[in-house]
């Protein structure tokens, strides 16, 4: 029988796309959209699963199973529905805000535990939806609404969490480059166990 060709639309939905013009959501909206297509998996056979902000709107956007979950659960969730249908290929999608505040340890179990699982961590460095607080990676001296003086924390590293939960892999890409992280998240896909694709992009509002 010969393997069906898939294409970008077919993993699109109806839905229309509520980001900001010019947000990043929509560069790796369209990636992974590319991604799914050259991967060849089912859009039947998928699952993309989110917690809480801009990017966790991007279940929407896929025909494919999704979950918008709570604030910081993406991951547990995510690993639960992995445990229980391993037959299909998980995709978690997350920001800096929900992956790694109140999603932080979630995050760092998953990883610990190499579920197989391929978790994309949308950083933009500051909490997008609720209008601009200072996030868990926003560099020291980020003046924001919540830090008007300038954040006085340092920033957590995603490549250090990933590597300190002896993740094994764990990869970064920039969202305006598209053909570049079509093949990241290939990459990522190929890897049996956690990977972790960082997307760094612009907050544009």
């Amino acid at each position: 029988m010969e393997e069906k060709k898939y294409q970008a639309s077919d993993f699109k939905s109806d839905q229309y796309v509520r980001w900001c013009p010019g947000c990043g959501d929509h560069a790796i909206l369209n990636v992974l959209h590319k991604a799914m297509a050259e991967l060849g998996v089912a859009p039947e056979k998928t699952a993309v699963i989110s917690g809480i902000g801009c990017s966790s709107r991007l279940p929407y956007y896929m025909n494919t199973y999704g979950f918008h979950t709570i604030h910081g659960r993406a991951a547990a969730i995510a690993t639960g529905f992995k445990v229980a249908r391993p037959d299909m290929t998980v995709w978690q999608i997350s920001g800096d805000g929900d992956g790694l505040a109140i999603g932080g340890n979630h995050f760092i179990h998953a990883v610990r535990r190499n579920i197989d699982l391929n978790m994309i961590l949308l950083n933009n460095r500051i909490y997008g939806l609720t209008k601009g607080q200072y996030s868990p990676t926003s560099e020291r001296g980020f003046v924001s609404k919540s830090s008007p003086y300038g954040t006085v924390e340092d920033p957590f590293h995603p490549a250090e969490l990933a590597f300190g939960a002896r993740g094994r892999f764990f990869a970064r890409c920039i969202a305006v480059d598209g053909a570049a992280s079509v093949e990241v998240l290939k990459a990522a896909a190929a890897h049996k166990g956690a990977s972790v694709v960082e997307v760094l992009q612009n907050y544009v509002i």
